[in-house]
């Protein structure tokens, strides 16, 4: 079988005939040949989550059949940068879509959340709506519905344009902790591709919660569920972003690590990618707190992005996002952490 039958077969096959099959190192030489002559090259083109300098870390942002692993104690920001990076995705990338899979809130705060985000993008500071404003709103509505207020408002129409441009791409599940199985988000994602095959980035909010079919005791279900997100992100080829929860010590620790998300072990070998979010006033070193307190309070609205796991590039980096939590977002160019944190050291798996 020559390479142009080789591509032609596979680009026929359903996605796990493709990542089954045999292949020698020619014909994988071949096939790349054949895909780039094509001009078919997403394949090898990062995505990026559109915070810098983290896409820097990761050598151009996500890539297909990776998955990256994000963790924190609760209210540090996890669901902000999670749909914060699904909005940016489908924002710089006319032909990609995403997928929000979110057991935690249904799409109409996902919404408010949305609304907020970009009002505070595209808006004078003064008129940023708060989920408080948008209650004020869709309270004194007078018979006209939200959205076409605030299209037909001024001061908010550029907001809408931009929302509008990615409204049909951007799908956000309220899953179920009983029935929305891994199978059933392979599902969702593949009709999805076959709407529009360009490309697809999966957000999980969260792993642990994914039912399985079988009841397992906490660590077996959260390796069970990693190695089953992985193995979607590999047979779809698309780049998966889950969001895993802490274990009771991890929440209790200086500085939490990866190894303290539930299902730490599988969730550190599993990840192609593993972040931990800190609020930048729990892990600094003492001195900075001390010396200068109203420095140090300011420290409160920063959130630190750890990479402990980067099979692309560096680990070990830690880079700090001024957060707007008002708004539900991280501002997105960020810098490196100056300040001394505590417990430095970075166990690497």
């Amino acid at each position: 079988m020559n390479a142009i039958q080789l591509t032609e077969e596979l680009q026929g096959a359903n996605p796990a005939e493709r990542r089954e099959h045999l292949w020698t190192l020619a014909e994988v030489m071949g096939d790349i040949e054949e895909r780039i002559a094509r001009g078919n090259v997403e394949r090898f083109r990062p995505l990026p989550t559109g915070f810098h300098p983290l896409d820097d870390v990761l050598a151009g942002g996500l890539r297909p059949g990776e998955m990256m692993i994000v963790g924190g104690a609760f209210g540090v920001g996890k669901t902000i940068m999670a749909l914060q990076t699904a909005r940016n995705v489908v924002m710089s990338h006319p032909n990609y879509r995403a997928m929000y899979v979110c057991y935690e809130h249904d799409p109409i705060h996902l919404l408010m959340r949305l609304l907020a985000l970009e009002s505070a993008e595209h808006s004078r500071p003064e008129d940023a709506l708060t989920l408080r404003k948008l209650a004020e709103l869709t309270f004194s509505s007078n018979g006209a519905g939200l959205i076409s207020r605030l299209r037909n408002t001024p001061r908010y129409a550029l907001m809408m344009q931009h929302i509008d441009s990615y409204a049909n791409r951007l799908s956000l599940i309220r899953a179920s902790g009983v029935s929305s199985t891994l199978e059933r988000i392979q599902n969702w994602a593949e009709t999805l591709l076959n709407e529009q095959p360009s490309g697809l980035l999966l957000v999980v909010d969260y792993l642990q919660k994914i039912p399985l079919e079988t009841p397992l005791n906490e660590d077996e279900a959260t390796t069970r569920l990693a190695q089953g997100l992985k193995e979607l992100a590999m047979t779809l080829g698309i780049p998966v972003f889950a969001i895993a929860a802490s274990d009771r010590a991890g929440l209790k620790a200086r500085r939490m690590r990866l190894s303290d998300l539930r299902g730490g072990s599988a969730l550190q070998y599993e990840a192609d990618i593993g972040i931990v979010l800190h609020n930048k006033h729990e892990i600094v070193s003492r001195e900075h707190l001390v010396f200068n307190t109203i420095e140090a309070e300011e420290m409160r609205k920063w959130v630190v992005m750890s990479v402990e796991k980067n099979r692309a590039g560096v680990n070990a980096i830690d880079m700090e996002y001024s957060l707007d939590a008002a708004h539900f977002r991280l501002l997105s160019n960020g810098d490196m952490v100056r300040e001394r944190l505590v417990d430095e050291k970075v166990v690497l798996q």
